[in-house]
């Protein structure tokens, strides 16, 4: 959903007036991915805070470790919509794309079934940043895990947000073949 707003802003010119005020095309850039953030991390906040007031399946630590990875899941899933944001030249194609790629990460990131490690999808999996994300938190819920634990995936799902953020700023275009 981002991403398609991003590129019709673009199609209105809504960026380009944006870039008259005093802000460079990288604060710009930087704010859009920090308000996606914002709101990925406080969906996600919502629901983990209502699973801790209902199902009561965490101590106080746990719950602040899965805010953690959501946190830092939210910075990748961010980064990967302005990717798509930066390479979409029609609000249909960012839906479309943002669809497409939602939905492969969803379901070979074991969101709806579990992958076993001998399986043909399992390499597909680790392609997925889902599938590290729900490794944490069943980590972290299920197994009564700590963050020391998951260390490797929340340095994965870093490095997809450090990377999708390095990438889509190169590609990022405010203006239609402009900076």
């Amino acid at each position: 959903i981002g991403a398609a707003a991003i590129v019709e802003e673009r199609r209105l010119g809504t960026l380009e007036r944006l870039l008259t005020t005093r802000l460079t095309a990288s604060e710009l850039f930087f704010g859009k991915w920090l308000a996606s953030v914002s709101r990925g991390f406080l969906q996600t906040f919502i629901l983990l805070a209502l699973s801790y007031a209902v199902f009561q399946i965490f101590t106080p630590l746990s719950f602040l470790e899965c805010l953690l990875i959501a946190l830092v899941f939210a910075m990748a899933g961010s980064s990967i919509g302005l990717m798509i944001a930066s390479i979409a030249r029609t609000q249909d194609a960012a839906t479309w794309i943002g669809v497409f790629v939602t939905m492969t990460m969803t379901i070979m990131g074991g969101t709806f079934f579990t992958i076993a490690k001998d399986s043909v999808l399992y390499p597909f999996s680790k392609i997925s940043v889902n599938g590290y994300a729900n490794d944490a938190l069943k980590t972290i819920i299920n197994e009564g895990g700590t963050i020391t634990d998951v260390w490797l995936e929340l340095a994965i799902i870093a490095g997809v947000a450090v990377g999708g953020m390095i990438i889509s700023r190169i590609l990022f275009k405010a203006i239609p073949q402009g900076k």
